[in-house]
Parts: C-alpha cells; sequence; structure tokens
C-alpha cells in the first residue's frame, strides 16, 4: 500500500506514524466498532514492541465483533428497512441476521453478493429473501436493482427509476434491464414510474425514452463493465436471470466490483475514498489508479476476503499516520497518505458507552407481541439487543404509550442524535455527518448515558476503585479505560486534585451491594394493550429507566460523586467521539 501511494508522490508518504496507544484504539474502533477494556489494553503493552502492532492486528480482525461493526454500515448500504409493527410496506423483514452472520463467518464478498441477488431462505427468518420484500410498491424490483448498482458497481440509477438519468450516462431502460433479471422475467413499466404531466419539453435535461406499458427484457445492461459472456459451467441453470445477474456483478471480469469494494473499505478506515463518492463512480477517476487496481486485484487474489485487505491497510503507514483535518479534502490535489478525522458513527459511540460501564443493554424484546399470538407477518420480533445495530424505528401506528418500549426508546434516542437511522427507505452510504446542537445534549444527558456515569455495584470501574491501587495509578486507569490512552501529567495533577479529599476513606465499612433492579419483561403487548392497567405499568417503567441504576453504596457518596463527574467529563469531550 505505502509503496503505491510513494510511487504516486502522495502527500506526506514520509510522515512518521501514531503512538501505540492512538493507534490501538483507531484499530479496534475500526475493528470491533468499540473502544479497547483495559484487559485489551494491558494486552497491547505488553506485546514485544517489535511485533505489537502486528500481533493487535492478528488479533482483532479474528474477533467476531468485526461483524457487528460490518452490520450497521451495510444496513444503510442495502437499505435494511425492518419494522416491528406490521412488517410489510417497503419491508426487508429480518434478514439482518444473515447479514452479521455472513460477517461473523468471514464469507467472501462475492460469495455475500450471489447470496443476496438470489434472495432464498426465509423472509422473517433471518435469511436473504427478506431482502426482497417491499410489498405495495410498484417495482419492488426496481427498488432493489437500484441498491445492488450503489452498492456493488458504484452505479447511481436512483434518477432513473421515473426518466434516463439527466445527469449520468445510465437510462431508464438499464435500471428496468436489472429489475427484469431479478423478477426472472419481462417487465411491464407501470404509469407511477414514469413523468406526471407527460414528457417533458424539448430543451429539458430529463428525457424519456420509455412509455407506460412498455415492456423490458431481463438483460445485461452494462457491457462496458462485463461483456454479458459466462464461462460454461459458471450457472447451475443458464435459464435463470437473476443467477445470471449475481454472477455477472461478481465474475473476475467485471473490474469494477472488486475495485468498488476495496474502495469503501479504504474509505471507511482513512475517512477518504480513492474514487469519490463510493456508491456514484459515473465519470470519476481514482485519485491513485495504482493503488486502487492493486487492492482489487489482492481482493481476487486472496478469494474475495475483505480481511485481507482490511490487514493491508492496517499494516500501512498510511493508516497509522496521524489524523489530517477533514477540510484538507479538496478536488485540486490528491488527498494526502493519512486518514483525515472522523466522528465515531452512532453505533460506535453508543456501544462504547457500554463497554466503559460493563453492563448489558437490557432493553427487553424488541417486538409488541411477546405473548408470539400473531405470526411473523403481522409482527417481528428481533429479540433482546446486545449491539446497537439490532434496533429498529420503534414507533407504532397508534403512538400509545402502553405500546411504549421504554429501556429501548433511550438507546434509540442516543443512536438517532448522532445520525442513526431508525428506518431506511432508500440506501445509503455516508450519514450526516452534520454537528447539531441535540448531540452534545443527548450524550451529556441522556439515559443511555447516566448509565455509563453512575457508579453502580455492577460498573466496570466500581471495583477497580475499590481496590488499593494509589489514586495516581487509579487516575490512570480511569484515562486509559475511557479514552485508551495514558493521562498526561497535567490531566493526572488536575484529577488528583480533584478526588484527594476523602480517598482513604472512600470505602464504607460494611456497606452491602444493592439489589439488582427488575428489568423483568412486562405482560403487557398488543393483545391487552388497551386495559389501563397496560398504561400505568410501562409508564411505571419508563420511571425506573429514567432513573437509572442505583449507584453503589460501597464508596461514600461525596467521592464517589466526583468521580462520576470525571468519567462524564471524559465522556463527553472531543476526544471521545473522533476516531484518533
Amino acid at each position: 500500500v505505502d509503496r503505491w501511494l510513494k510511487a504516486a508522490d502522495a502527500p506526506g508518504s514520509d510522515e512518521a506514524v501514531v503512538a501505540d496507544h492512538t493507534f490501538f484504539r483507531r484499530l479496534v474502533l475500526d475493528t470491533t466498532g468499540v473502544v479497547p477494556t483495559l484487559a485489551e489494553i494491558d494486552w497491547f503493552v505488553n506485546r514485544p514492541a517489535k511485533t505489537r502492532r502486528n500481533d493487535a492486528i492478528t488479533r482483532f480482525l479474528a474477533d467476531p465483533r468485526w461483524a457487528d461493526h460490518w452490520t450497521g454500515y451495510w444496513q444503510d448500504v442495502l437499505a435494511e428497512n425492518p419494522g416491528i409493527l406490521k412488517p410489510k410496506l417497503n419491508n426487508t423483514g429480518p434478514f439482518r441476521f444473515w447479514i452479521h452472520e455472513s460477517f461473523r463467518d468471514n464469507k467472501p464478498i462475492d460469495r455475500f453478493v450471489t447470496e443476496l441477488v438470489l434472495m432464498k431462505g426465509s423472509s422473517y427468518g433471518g435469511g436473504p429473501a427478506g431482502f426482497a420484500m417491499a410489498t405495495q410498491n410498484d417495482v419492488p424490483m426496481a427498488a432493489k436493482a437500484h441498491v445492488l448498482g450503489t452498492a456493488f458497481l458504484g452505479i447511481q440509477l436512483k434518477c432513473a427509476r421515473c426518466h434516463d438519468a439527466p445527469y449520468h450516462p445510465y437510462r431508464q431502460e438499464q435500471l428496468f434491464n436489472l429489475a427484469a433479471m431479478l423478477n426472472r422475467r419481462p417487465l411491464k413499466l407501470p404509469k407511477t414510474s414514469t413523468l406526471p404531466g407527460g414528457p417533458p419539453s424539448a430543451d429539458s435535461l430529463v428525457k424519456v425514452t420509455l412509455k407506460p406499458g412498455d415492456s423490458i427484457d431481463p438483460s445485461w445492461p452494462f457491457v462496458e463493465l462485463a461483456s454479458g459472456d459466462l464461462p460454461r459451467g459458471v450457472l447451475r441453470n443458464r435459464g435463470d436471470a437473476r443467477e445470471r445477474l449475481a454472477a455477472l456483478v461478481t465474475s473476475p471480469a467485471n473490474h469494477r466490483f472488486p475495485r468498488a469494494m476495496v474502495n469503501r473499505l479504504w474509505k471507511r478506515y482513512l475517512g477518504w475514498g480513492i474514487v469519490e463518492p463510493v456508491d456514484d463512480w459515473n465519470d470519476q477517476s481514482p485519485s491513485y489508479p495504482g493503488l486502487l487496481d492493486y487492492l482489487g486485484r489482492e481482493l481476487v487474489r486472496s478469494g474475495y476476503d475483505l480481511k485481507h485487505i482490511a490487514r493491508l491497510i492496517f499494516s500501512s503507514r498510511a493508516y497509522q499516520r496521524p489524523v489530517r483535518p477533514a477540510e484538507t479534502l479538496t478536488e485540486k490535489s490528491p488527498p494526502a497518505a493519512a486518514p483525515v478525522r472522523r466522528r465515531l458513527v452512532a453505533e460506535q459511540i453508543v456501544d462504547s458507552l457500554f463497554v466503559i460501564s460493563g453492563k448489558a443493554m437490557r432493553t427487553g424484546y424488541l417486538t409488541l407481541d411477546p405473548e408470539g399470538r400473531r405470526g411473523s407477518s403481522t409482527f417481528l420480533n428481533l429479540g433482546v439487543p446486545r449491539r446497537s445495530w439490532e434496533f429498529v424505528a420503534l414507533s407504532n401506528e397508534r403512538d400509545r404509550p402502553a405500546l411504549a418500549l421504554p429501556a429501548a426508546q433511550s438507546v434509540v434516542d442516543l443512536l438517532s442524535a448522532f445520525g442513526w437511522r431508525a428506518s431506511r427507505p432508500h440506501p445509503t452510504t455516508l450519514r450526516d455527518g452534520t454537528t447539531t446542537v441535540l448531540q452534545p445534549l443527548a450524550l451529556a444527558n441522556s439515559s443511555a448515558s447516566h448509565r455509563t456515569v453512575v457508579l453502580s455495584d455492577d460498573h466496570a470501574l466500581t471495583g477497580l476503585l475499590l481496590t488499593d491501587l494509589s489514586l495516581p495509578d487509579m487516575v490512570n486507569r480511569l484515562y486509559l479505560h475511557v479514552l485508551s490512552r495514558p493521562a498526561s501529567p497535567e490531566e493526572s495533577d488536575e484529577l488528583i486534585g480533584l478526588l484527594s479529599p476523602g480517598f482513604s476513606s472512600r470505602r464504607v465499612p460494611g456497606a452491602k451491594r444493592n439489589r439488582p433492579t427488575s428489568r423483568r419483561p412486562t405482560r403487557v403487548s398488543w393483545s391487552n394493550h388497551l386495559h389501563p392497567e397496560a398504561t400505568r405499568i410501562k409508564l411505571e417503567l419508563e420511571r425506573r429507566v429514567r432513573a437509572g441504576d442505583p449507584p453503589t453504596r460501597r464508596l461514600s457518596s461525596d467521592w464517589r460523586e466526583r468521580v462520576e463527574d470525571a468519567i462524564w467529563a471524559l465522556v463527553n469531550s472531543p476526544e471521545f467521539v473522533f476516531a484518533p
């Protein structure tokens, strides 16, 4: 990677790399989606200096949390859009679990795409057939063709839904060619997929070349990417247009596919794409074409193993250099061979809060029918979340308090503040990264954040604070736990000054642990939510969620509150919400 960048005279190619702690936090966030624990940091610093970084790359590429971190990304890219209530309109069902399972198994990305395109298996049981679900839609397969084009070929066909694209070289017929291949038979263009009001004027940029009722054949429309010819033996059923589409997208002769995939990884890990935007290549030229071709060839050579490409990127000096401000990305010069400043995505922020607290989410089942009286076509049950990608839109059609899920809502509120999408009716690669006033307010005051800050008996830091560690060592461990680095001398002195009063008497002799707060599932469901008692039960549950876990009685309240102030300050610092 570095050789290709240096050969291209990439700016910053000779810059030094970041310190070990900075590299480690960056790596663990990019592989697992969460900040490292104290035990993981201790493991890292105790590795031999010569092999420390490579050892960490090997360990965390093998971490099963790799799947958790990638699932949220592909939910956006593939417009995964389940609804727990009456999952029908523009719904994908719970095929999120197939995405997660694919990355947990490190499924080759060409096979991932093939299974997705074929859409076999269970619609509601977590299979790729869920991707086909989009009822009450004029041409569901046209919507899926748009998703596949942006996701795996960098071809933007959104405008081609109703007319030829005015700013792209794609015709409406090409989108519907793909849709017909997914449909396995010709499609007739519905009137709803045409311009209202008749053909545009002669001088309009918008052109219409199809008429309502026209029949579009299932044929491969992008001969410039792949000729459309396939060797014998590639297809099990040569008459299956959907299987043919899967084979042409992932064909070794289609050089766009591997380059589009490695470009997505590069963008995610360094904050800038070798081709921008990653989901709409059009006539854009790569900033470093040699590097893009090299990584694409490596993906094919490795058997389409994304972890192989990730290892090449993580091992490079380009990835390990200090971050540059995002403003340095301009169209006039190629990007520097270094990452740009990236704010953590919503899932990373929320999941990291639970790593810091050491607590489970404990939100209960994501369903309005916990008794299972109705079928999955009426209510989905998405299980008990343990990571943020497992959440879903919680709105109910009547907005009744008895149908609320307060514990889950406390997490969803914080996720939404940082750009997570409760519903995904259309695909996207980059979320809205606008900084808003709501974000620091949510991080500072939300119920989910409150659980991170309050030192309850089950908090990951409570046991540490009760040990015989010296105060300077304790302060250093606190910084390592939240920010993954030791405290600077100035930071250490400031925090020691805050915590010195009462430190020697912080432990309360004979104090008992609090009894665990009850989060038992309520008996409220769709079948009885109209009963007045149902609303009372849910309001009481909301009160308990807002109150949070009771603070430990084993630490003196005054000293404990000052530690909580320190945790709150570290969690709410810019350093916490940005990749290092």
